[in-house]
């Protein structure tokens, strides 16, 4: 297989050293994306290209450019406000564009082979007139991006390379862009077999866009969500018209088979024309369906309550929620941690799943999965998490952002809530296993009331004469090396 061509693109004064450790940035998020690839693609399907020549700005648009171009099947364009003032730039984005739209393969799989990664915020209308081609204009306003740029309390945009605090937002975002690539490889003709049947289409969830304050939440059951397949909605930017903006929402809703509205403190972001924030508008669009397959999960965490909101709108909409005597079956309104949403989701997806082939063996019913591992090895407890989810069993992993407290108070839930136990040790040391299966053994006394249905240690690399000489406590099953997945299997079924 011919490998596939990224083409990323960027203003050289974007890479140039800076901070208090002279860090480019380009050159730390093209190492970050690379491993992100590989852990998600694979060896030998993708090239990542950049021109790393360091240009004086008054270059001509050349040969190599063009050349490199043409051969590329996605564009990553990192943008800032270098970015938009670069004529070299705007040239690089609007030839790959013409290529695309001339071919009419712009867009694979309801995904654009124009990436877009914000290194800063970008107001919507400078890019348009950055663009500045009326056939590529719409097609790139829609378009939703990826932001390595968070939002502080006072609503500055803040690089997440200057803040340690944020590495984990920082590669969560670099592997959803590799999530992305994935897909378009995956549905593009060079991976389709002659003559092979079309996939089934994926069951897809609206999952309304949010206030600033729950975006990381919104991001968290997105992750979730598209790791087990689910197709996620809204897959473009809303438009800014107030009525547009009304008929795109109905328009994904009419594909879904759930709905999920996150409520947070704030009131959010208003179109123009309309007297209600798109949060408002969402949730009432999807409560006015009148397709009663079309299920509906409004939520919000327990810390917020209609006495903790300062906005005085919001307070009444949360309010409204509260008291609303919604239809059996058709919706609910529902206050706790985000793990338990994630669960609660699945399971209402979980009803709502097409029926099987005839002759199909159903995935095991009630095997929710609790990988558990140490940050430093999230990143090779993937494939284990992704087997196991192909397998129909329903993995959940912790968050790795939040204060002490709400990370101590999600393992909770989820030791409580989940049927088996996976601790996958790899780079930790054995006294962070220990503790992992002692917490497991704690959990009557959170609230569990039921046996777990297995709790497992998967040794993973490196080897070190503790894994050699580790003795499992009662009831802990150690399985070590590749065959892992298939013991897991049968222990399980």
């Amino acid at each position: 297989m011919v490998p596939q061509q990224i083409f990323l693109s960027y203003c050289h004064r974007d890479d140039e050293p800076y901070g208090p450790q002279n860090r480019r940035w380009v050159e730390e998020f093209e190492n970050a994306l690379r491993e992100s690839i590989g852990q998600r693609i694979g060896p030998g399907r993708v090239e990542l290209w950049r021109d790393k020549r360091r240009l004086t700005g008054n270059e001509l648009f050349d040969a190599q450019i063009e050349q490199q171009l043409d051969r590329s099947a996605i564009f990553i364009t990192v943008l800032s406000q270098h970015y938009l003032s670069s004529a070299y730039c705007k040239k690089e984005f609007q030839s790959f564009g013409q290529r695309r739209i001339a071919r009419g393969d712009l867009n694979i799989d309801h995904l654009s082979r124009i990436v877009k990664v914000y290194r800063r915020a970008i107001d919507r209308a400078d890019l348009r007139r950055f663009v500045d081609l009326p056939a590529l204009i719409p097609e790139v306003d829609k378009t939703v991006g990826f932001e390595l740029y968070y939002m502080d309390d006072n609503g500055i945009d803040r690089d997440v390379l200057l803040d340690p605090d944020k590495a984990g937002l920082y590669w969560q975002r670099a592997d959803d862009i590799a999530y992305s690539i994935k897909r378009m490889l995956d549905a593009g003709p060079a991976n389709a077999a002659a003559g092979a049947a079309a996939p089934a289409e994926p069951i897809a969830v609206y999952l309304a866009r949010t206030s600033s304050d729950m975006k990381m939440a919104r991001e968290s059951l997105q992750r979730e969500l598209e790791d087990r397949g689910y197709r996620v909605l809204p897959e473009t930017e809303l438009p800014e018209d107030a009525e547009a903006y009304a008929e795109a929402v109905r328009a994904d809703l009419r594909l879904a088979r759930l709905s999920v509205h996150l409520i947070g403190a704030r009131y959010g972001s208003i179109p123009e024309g309309a007297t209600k924030s798109g949060v408002v508008l969402q949730t009432e669009q999807a409560l006015a369906q009148g397709d009663k397959s079309l299920r509906s999960v409004l939520w919000s965490p327990p810390e917020i309550t209609p006495e903790s909101i300062a906005e005085s709108r919001q307070r009444e909409f949360v309010e409204t929620l509260e008291q609303a005597a919604f239809e059996r079956d058709r919706a609910e309104f529902v206050r706790s941690s985000i793990e338990q949403l994630k669960s609660l989701v699945i399971e209402r997806l979980r009803t709502q799943r097409t029926p099987a082939p005839a002759g199909a063996a159903p995935p095991e019913a009630g095997k929710t999965i609790y990988l558990v591992c140490d940050p430093i090895d999230r990143v090779d407890a993937k494939p284990l998490q992704t087997a196991l989810t192909q397998l129909g069993f329903f993995v959940t992993r912790a968050s790795i952002e939040g204060t002490v407290e709400e990370l101590l108070e999600e393992n909770k839930a989820i030791l409580v809530s989940c049927d088996v136990v996976v601790v996958v040790w790899g780079h930790a040391r054995e006294a962070w296993v220990r503790s992992k299966l002692r917490e497991s053994q704690q959990a009557p006394g959170w609230g569990r009331t039921r046996a777990f249905g297995g709790k497992f240690v998967v040794i993973a690399p490196p080897d070190s004469p503790a894994k050699l000489d580790f003795g499992a406590p009662p009831g802990v099953v150690v399985m070590r090396g590749p065959e892992s997945i298939e013991q897991l299997q049968r222990l399980l079924q």
